[in-house]
């Protein structure tokens, strides 16, 4: 029996050997995709100068810095938030370099298909009518009402407001994943409340490149 346990534990710890940088790659191109989502056109590797910051709730939030030659145009912020109806929801922001909101995407979720999925999701649902039409299909990001409400706004370190409407804050929510619609709206404050208070150190010192940052 010592033999045999001896042998199943080489054959996992062989097996987690060998999945682990299939996982790693493929996390990193699951990655280098939103961030292509979110942000204008750049010309260099925002994963290279990555940053994690730990917000005022503990949690920490990862930021990109894109580049068009050499000027900053655009940054990316990836956190989460715990408040999901299943766990943990995983947003990804693209902000201006002066923290307004442009983009808002779920990177991660395992929230209710057809319920919870109504608030993270981002799908363009084709008509007949563009089926057979000749015009070329839509680019850019598909619609999606909750996640688009964001765009444009700018997170204050008083949260005053950052709620959704059922609680009398001003972002929209889906009736039946109010649950959902409040865990993205705490994830989008979360990551651009810390970026408004790191900005300036964020952007004026390159020495923080690839670093974890703590308040």
């Amino acid at each position: 029996m010592g033999v045999l346990g001896a042998i199943s534990a080489a054959l996992l710890a062989g097996a987690s050997i060998l999945t682990k940088e299939p996982i790693r790659k493929a996390e990193l191109e699951k990655t280098s995709y939103a961030l292509t989502e979110v942000l204008p056109p750049f010309n260099n590797n925002p994963a290279d100068e990555k940053v994690i910051i730990k917000a005022l709730n503990d949690t920490d939030v990862t930021f990109y810095i894109a580049k068009m030659d050499g000027k900053i145009v655009g940054i990316a912020g990836e956190g989460y938030s715990m408040k999901g109806f299943s766990g943990r929801v995983t947003v990804m922001l693209g902000l201006s370099p002066e923290g307004t909101i442009q983009k808002v995407i779920v990177t991660k979720q395992s929230e209710t298909p057809g319920l919870g999925t109504v608030v993270t999701d981002r799908k363009r649902e084709k008509t007949i009518y563009e089926l057979f039409s000749d015009k070329k299909p839509q680019t850019g990001l598909p619609p999606n009402k909750i996640l688009d409400g964001f765009e444009g706004h700018t997170a204050k370190m008083d949260d005053s407001g950052w709620k959704v409407k059922k609680d009398g804050g001003k972002f929209d929510f889906i009736t039946g994943a109010t649950i959902t619609s409040r865990a993205v709206t705490d994830a989008v404050y979360t990551i651009d409340s810390t970026y408004i208070r790191v900005s300036k150190k964020l952007l004026a010192n390159r020495k923080l490149k690839n670093k974890k940052i703590r308040r």
